[in-house]
């Protein structure tokens, strides 16, 4: 079967697709599809949660969600000029790998690497730096390490209490401490192990079964109580003000403050430090919440950015006046969601899907240079939206058209399956409506900046205007339902006799009449620049 077309080239502007006769003779294959010139993929605007399963001086190892483990390389690493077990400081680059009683040891920057051995009648308990911690059967505790690679020397810890449970071992900023929370007589304390020679101290006593810590090399933090490292025996800690957020990292002199439990709606979480000397409080970053902690050489990891698309991990260091600094070190890409929907025009992709934070659909752009490859980002066009509504059956829905101008038309439905046009795109928070007077099971025939139009199922045609000012659409004319297209301000229809097409210029009312030279009256109408088909 065919139908007879004409393509026609307008001085006024327009395409039409003119569909005469019934189709004669078969159907013909459509031709293969040109390889594509660019991809593009919508991604969801929450920002995952990440952790690190390892940070240490030359980079780290971060995870979001569920999914794999992701190395980054800090490209300004200079490895030193010794490492091994027998200098613990070396230790803050050490990756240590558990497969059942033994302990691989690699220093990254340099690729020393080492075998820690876990006798028999110990289990593994943690490790930092080039040390692994164990208990016997006893209870007692061990630290462990190698000397020139292979052999292992067991340290006993000294002066953990007799008698206490340990529940909690942490490691923090630091390779040559680790903390434990201990129970002993019904109450939680926290101390350290000097990895060096296996001493132990206990520094706090808690009233929080599961009190929250932190630490480095300089300073213990444990249930809102701090305390130097290096502090005289029987120095009692100071009480801090305690915050509704979580204590993150000791980082020099600053005590890092994070995921708080309440922030105000409509704004993000900070990540804030509070000095340890002099208790004057900062601003780390902004929008940051999520994956923070400590990394091995005393300083610390933090997710910050506005959204998804802008999710990134800065590294945070000390620096000399006992302040901090930032810097961004890896992007963690946002994850995918489906597409439902799409549409083209003005050089802008744009995609239908679930992608706010919350879960709900709206619609993202990508603008496309003039060989439709993506060259931007993907850029939020419309509020949070619900879900479609569509009519049963109804395999077309979400039905939406772009109109060049940054913005989209889309059908809605409501309960009783009355029909509205929407129009979205000019910002994220704004939704225009056009109602179409109860009419239903519609389709949008096509839409060009201000004009969408609408085919209803009770046979009546509407051209819903929405002027930019506006707070509304409306509907401009209504008419019986016959081809037609609109681009620009001027609507195309049939004309009166076989083979002519009628412009009529929605803004000034005039009207422009081509002969096509089709023999029939076109059943479709297609409008494009200058072009009628």
């Amino acid at each position: 079967m065919s139908r007879s077309r004409r393509l026609v080239h307008a001085a006024v502007g327009g395409v039409v697709a003119l569909s005469c006769t019934v189709l004669t003779a078969p159907a013909q294959a459509a031709p293969d599809a040109d390889a594509p010139v660019g991809t593009v993929r919508l991604a969801t605007e929450k920002r995952v949660t990440v952790d690190y399963p390892w940070a240490g001086a030359s980079g780290f190892q971060y995870r979001p969600g569920t999914t794999s483990v992701t190395t980054v390389d800090y490209p300004d690493t200079v490895p030193p000029a010794h490492a091994g077990p027998d200098d613990l400081a070396s230790g803050t680059d050490v990756v240590n790998t558990r497969d059942g009683q033994t302990v691989t040891q690699r220093h990254r920057s340099t690729g020393v690497t080492a075998t820690v051995t876990i006798p028999t009648g110990q289990a593994y308990r943690a490790a930092a730096g080039w040390s692994v911690l164990t208990m016997d059967g006893t209870g007692a505790l061990h630290v462990l390490r190698t000397v020139e690679g292979t052999l292992t020397v067991d340290t006993p810890v000294t002066g953990f209490p007799a008698g206490a449970r340990p529940v909690v071992y942490r490691t923090g900023g630091s390779v040559s401490r680790l903390a434990i929370v201990y129970v002993l007589d019904g109450k939680t304390s926290v101390g350290l192990v000097d990895l060096a020679d296996g001493a132990f101290r206990t520094y706090v006593t808690s009233d929080e079964a599961t009190p929250q810590l932190a630490f480095n090399d300089r300073w213990l933090v444990a249930d809102w109580k701090a305390i130097r490292v290096d502090a005289e025996p029987g120095t009692e800690p100071t009480a801090l003000t305690r915050i509704g957020a979580q204590l993150e990292a000791v980082v020099g002199d600053q005590l890092l403050l994070g995921n708080p439990d309440f922030v105000l709606g409509g704004t993000d979480p900070a990540l804030t430090a509070r000095s340890l000397v002099t208790g004057a409080q900062s601003t780390v970053l902004t929008s940051s919440f999520g994956g923070i902690g400590p990394t091995l050489d005393g300083g610390a990891l933090a997710t910050a950015g506005p959204s998804s698309l802008d999710w990134n991990i800065h590294r945070i260091t000390p620096t000399d006046s006992g302040g901090l600094t930032t810097t961004e070190v890896a992007r963690v890409p946002a994850a995918s969601t489906g597409v439902q929907g799409l549409a083209v025009a003005g050089g802008e992709l744009f995609l239908y899907g679930a992608t706010t934070a919350g879960g709900a659909l709206r619609y993202s752009g990508f603008q496309l240079d003039a060989d439709g490859r993506p060259t931007g980002a993907q850029t939020p066009r419309s509020p949070a939206l619900g879900a479609s509504t569509c009519l049963t059956g109804d395999a077309a829905c979400p039905q939406l058209e772009a109109l060049g101008d940054g913005r989209v038309g889309y059908l809605w439905t409501n309960s009783a399956g009355q029909e509205s046009v929407l129009n979205v795109g000019l910002d994220t928070t704004t939704t225009l409506s056009g109602p179409t007077d109860g009419d239903s099971g519609g389709r949008i025939a096509g839409g060009t900046g201000r004009y969408v139009l609408y085919n209803g199922a009770s046979g009546k045609q509407r051209l819903v205007d929405f002027p930019r000012a506006a707070t509304g659409g409306e509907t401009t004319l209504t008419r019986d339902r016959t081809a037609a297209a609109v681009w620009g301000q001027t609507l195309w229809t049939p004309g009166s006799t076989q083979g002519v097409v009628t412009g009529r210029n929605l803004k000034t009312g005039t009207t422009t009449t081509i002969a096509t030279g089709a023999p029939c009256t076109p059943t479709d109408i297609q409008a494009v620049n200058t072009w009628l088909y």
